[in-house]
């Protein structure tokens, strides 16, 4: 269950540093505010969606896992959206 949890946190931090490091400054807000929404928006469906199929399946640790990884970036990915928004936008 943490491995779930530790590779969807590493790849919001990886998402994260890339749109930060890949925009010029002053379409920094702008990237932020729409690309990072969005960014967070698809994974936490993409981990709602795996986890839907995992409880089909009958693989309940899996389902639990995605379920949890979910319920953890919503906040986290939310929150640091507002504040590197804060920061840049």
């Amino acid at each position: 269950m943490l491995k779930i949890i530790g590779i969807n946190l590493l790849v919001f931090v990886i998402y994260g540093l890339l749109i930060i490091l890949n925009t010029s400054p002053s379409n920094l807000g702008f990237s932020i505010a729409i690309g990072m929404g969005l960014c967070i928006f698809i994974q936490v469906m993409l981990n709602v969606v795996a986890g839907v199929v995992f409880l089909i399946m009958g693989k309940r640790e899996l389902m639990k896992s995605f379920f949890i990884s979910a319920g953890v970036l919503v906040p986290v990915g939310f929150v640091t959206w507002l504040i590197l928004l804060s920061i840049y936008g």
